[in-house]
């Protein structure tokens, strides 16, 4: 699958990450592989701060096409912020995070959608010197790659985690953002802005992670 054939709200998701400087964006067909939804949209910002711009634009742009998530998780921290649209989900890491859980692998048997982006979108190597944070964010399971139950045995932090979405937090960050718009986004990731990102996530070797997720189950029921 190309980008061109992606459902228009998710090519303008992507293209709104995109201007939010967001970087290597990552989009899995998952028809096949999980019920309950049809693809994710996964992208790496810099610190805390860029992550939950990103997720903002977001909220703002893709409300202005119509579209509300009908849940999300993470908003507190901005360290992994996902919004789920029902047939898209989003996941916007710290970088640090997005390695140490390595969804791409978790969905190793899904189709990646061939983006064909600039190299300096893709490039994720200006990253990897970041501090992952201590402790890291849950795992945000549930109907967000793993299933209740399924992870209890393989590791107990995750025992009982179902993933449910926060409806409140997603009106509450979409009411904040009625007055995001362009000029503001452009003002928020200019490049005189990326020094502050650097202060706000010193460099730091990024220790691997010892913590990994098995395999989601194929075909369960999409949620209803």
């Amino acid at each position: 699958m190309t980008k061109a054939e992606l459902p228009a709200l998710l090519q303008r998701a992507l293209e709104i990450a995109i201007d939010a400087k967001a970087v290597g964006p990552v989009i899995l067909h998952l028809t096949e592989v999980a019920g309950y939804t049809d693809y994710a949209l996964i992208v790496s910002g810099r610190s805390d701060r860029h992550v939950g711009g990103i997720t903002d634009a977001l909220l703002a742009g893709l409300k202005a096409q119509g579209l509300s998530p009908i849940g999300s998780d993470g908003l507190d921290e901005h360290l992994w912020d996902l919004l789920d649209y029902d047939d898209f989900l989003i996941h916007i890491f710290y970088h640090p995070v997005r390695k140490h859980y390595d969804l791409e692998s978790m969905w190793n048997d899904a189709p990646r959608v061939e983006l064909d982006l600039p190299a300096d979108v893709m490039d994720t190597s200006g990253l990897e010197g970041l501090t992952p944070p201590d402790p890291m964010p849950n795992f945000r399971g549930g109907s967000f790659g793993a299933f209740e139950g399924e992870l209890d045995e393989d590791d107990p932090d995750l025992v009982g985690i179902t993933g449910e979405l926060d409806t409140n937090a997603v009106d509450a960050a979409v009411d904040a953002d009625d007055d995001f718009d362009d000029e503001d986004e452009d003002d928020d990731f200019d490049d005189e802005d990326d020094a502050d990102y650097d202060d706000d996530a010193p460099e730091a070797a990024v220790p691997d992670a010892d913590d990994t997720i098995p395999p989601a189950p194929a075909g369960p029921a999409r949620r209803k």
